[in-house]
């Protein structure tokens, strides 16, 4: 860690399928590294859902980079495709295509992309104050949203 309490941490991927599980190894081993092992589960699971989006619509060479501050830790997911738009998609019992936004919309604190000439970054921010948990349960399984009503049930296969 750097004397300002950032350290910054970045893997080069092909878009290949095994893309994602490097990615999450990558994530969790560095989480782990940074003591941020409450946090492991959420990030794990968003850089999943953007890596598999970059490989399945970029196609192109991607980067994963993550970031810590001392309250944040941020992720990006670059790609060399410009034009794709990012959709978030309804979840549904028969939405194919977009939950995976949907997930990273309900577990970050905050997310966005960033168009370049040469591609995007999409990026992703945790709080991690050491004072809280995150709003991931582990034990349960569940993403806590804000209210008690409203609950998703997230697995990541593979």
């Amino acid at each position: 860690m750097s004397a300002d309490g950032h350290s910054e941490r970045r893997l080069v991927l092909r878009p290949q399928t095994s893309a994602p599980q490097q990615a999450r190894d990558f994530v969790a081993e560095t989480l782990s590294a940074w003591r941020l092992e409450p946090w492991q589960e959420p990030a794990v699971l968003i850089t999943s859902e953007l890596v598999t989006n970059a490989v399945h619509h970029a196609g192109t060479e991607l980067a994963v980079r993550i970031l810590r501050a001392s309250s944040e830790v941020r992720i990006e997911v670059s790609d060399g495709a410009a034009d794709r738009e990012l959709r978030v998609g309804a979840p549904g019992a028969h939405a194919a295509r977009g939950a995976g936004l949907v997930i990273v919309e309900r577990l970050a604190d905050a997310w966005g992309v960033d168009k370049r000439r040469n591609g995007k970054s999409v990026w992703v921010r945790l709080a991690v104050d050491r004072g809280r948990r995150p709003a991931w349960s582990p034990a349960a399984g569940t993403a806590d949203t804000g209210s008690g009503t409203d609950r998703m049930l997230l697995h990541v296969n593979g």
